[in-house]
């Protein structure tokens, strides 16, 4: 048992320590080699963390903001840069910083030391770690560092791999590592912080994984996409029905969940920056569900949401308290691939034509893990807890099992994005309406305007990038245009520019 306090305590500790570091230590083409000679074993966990530490963090803060989960409060200025789709190349260089030269320089250790040690499970676990850090960052950013990346000082240049290309590379890898025999149990204990050393749970999210990868190519390449996903099922289609999530989290300072330390801790001086958007608040208003309790901490006013963007909105029009707020744990996990988000996916493999079983059940699997997710999380929200989502289901939530293809993926992948936000994965939301347009726009323009359909998306009201354009990527970082010229094609797109699969 001291071996697991110590172990996770090292962990939390080079998550948040690396989380604050300047921009030269988080350098994608700092030497990977020289600072890393602990036991693999050790050096896994703490790149776990690492990758927690921005998905749960500041991309989690992003993804709420542009999944229209959250939106900025109209009496301070945090995040106004977010909503407003106003971002410059320094924004989140430090979370690119991090995951190359934290978490993906960490597995790539790991893995060149289980290679060498015959180490199957640990070589799989760190693959898979791996191939979901290089899948967040491609989906964010398109062209990326990946043949060449993380080689050190014999490659302080690499170049830049199209998005297609490591989707490509990041699917051979991990199918190659699961190609390898493995053992019932990882044979590290308690320092796996995913699944405590389950080497089933880690196959169920490799699998999980790809078809996540294999789905998001659904609009770009639909022969990849069903051909990758078919071989999944014919594998035996064995995906999480457990949640992907680093759950070591403690109420004290530097140890606490990543997204409540960077939006509620007392550096900030507020906690009361991510406001409740009106997109998700409708929805989940219109539909009476409980869960709206545990997204969001009422206002001195009960309950009250704030159009997206319109944090210019003086105080004499809508007091800022008066708006209900983000409700965020200190303890809650990092989710990285949750049970609902599993089920979710699963659904709509078989709605495709492309996966066996049954859509609906899985469907309705997906709704129930997420009011099971946030009662667990948010045991202090009674409403969730005693929800009778047999009734949901039988009504505003009920499947369309007659409907269209169309009509069973709306139903999918808006509740997906209910639950995403419940998990705080707003980024995967966000993405997810990148590649299906779901939830839509709505066509009248403002979530206060008559005719307006809770639930859809609005442009933000301090938008800048004009004529309605969502945002599609983030951009490069200034680091790497400084010192990498082999960002130049990447670093020429704008916010608004499409990622590869996004051909909607």
């Amino acid at each position: 048992m001291k071996r697991k306090i110590f172990n996770i305590g090292l962990a939390v500790a080079m998550m948040f320590y690396a989380s604050s570091c300047g921009n030269d230590f988080l350098d994608v083409n700092t030497d990977p080699n020289n600072p890393l000679t602990a036991p693999a074993e050790l050096v896994f966990p703490a790149g776990v963390a690492s990758t927690a530490s921005v998905v749960g963090g500041n991309f989690a803060i992003l993804g709420g903001i542009w999944s229209q989960v959250w939106t900025q409060n109209n009496g301070s200025n945090q995040y106004k840069t977010y909503d407003a789709y106003n971002l410059r190349p320094t924004d989140f260089q430090n979370s690119w910083g991090e995951l190359y030269a934290g978490a993906l320089n960490d597995y790539k250790y790991v893995k060149e030391e289980a290679d060498s040690k015959a180490n199957n499970n640990l070589y799989l676990m760190a693959t898979v770690m791996e191939t979901y850090t290089f899948q967040v960052l491609t989906d964010l950013y398109d062209e990326i560092p990946f043949e060449e990346a993380l080689q050190g000082l014999s490659n302080l240049t690499p170049k830049y791999n199209t998005g297609q290309e490591v989707y490509d590379g990041i699917t051979a890898r991990l199918t190659s590592a699961q190609n390898r025999p493995t053992t019932a149990t990882s044979l590290i204990g308690d320092n796996d912080i995913v699944f405590g050393g389950q080497m089933n749970n880690w196959r169920q999210f490799a699998n999980t994984l790809l078809l996540k990868i294999y789905l998001r190519q659904t609009e770009a390449r639909p022969s990849v996409a069903e051909a990758g996903v078919r071989s999944l099922y014919s594998a035996g289609g064995d995906f999480l029905s457990t949640d992907a999530k680093v759950d070591l989290f403690v109420d004290q300072t530097g140890k606490r969940n990543p997204l409540f330390e960077q939006d509620q801790s007392a550096a900030l001086n507020t906690n009361q920056n991510l406001k409740a958007s009106t997109t998700m608040f409708t929805f989940l208003d219109a539909n009476e569900d409980p869960r709206l309790e545990a997204f969001y901490i009422a206002g001195n006013a009960g309950q009250k949401a704030l159009e997206q963007g319109a944090f210019n909105t003086p105080s004499t029009l809508v007091a800022p308290l008066s708006v209900s707020r983000a409700r965020i744990s200190p303890t809650a996990p990092v989710y990285l691939i949750s049970e609902a988000e599993s089920y979710f996916l699963q659904a709509e493999a078989i709605v495709r034509g492309w996966g066996t079983g049954d859509a609906q059940q899985l469907y309705e699997e997906g709704v129930r893990a997420s009011f099971a997710q946030l009662a667990s999380d948010f045991p202090e929200v009674e409403d969730v807890a005693q929800a009778d989502v047999n009734a949901l289901l039988a009504g505003p939530y009920a499947f369309p099992a007659t409907g269209s293809t169309a009509d069973k993926l709306k139903a999918i992948i808006t509740q997906k994005w209910v639950a995403l936000g419940g998990t705080k994965q707003g980024i995967e939301g966000y993405i997810e309406r990148n590649r299906t347009n779901i939830p839509a726009t709505s066509a009248v323009g403002r979530s206060t305007a008559a005719g307006y359909i809770p639930g859809e998306f609005v442009y933000p009201v301090e938008g800048v990038t004009g004529n309605g354009k969502f945002a599609k990527r983030l951009l490069t970082p200034e680091t790497e245009r400084t010192r990498n010229p082999n960002s130049a094609g990447a670093a020429s797109k704008t916010i608004t520019d499409q990622v590869w699969w996004d051909v909607n």
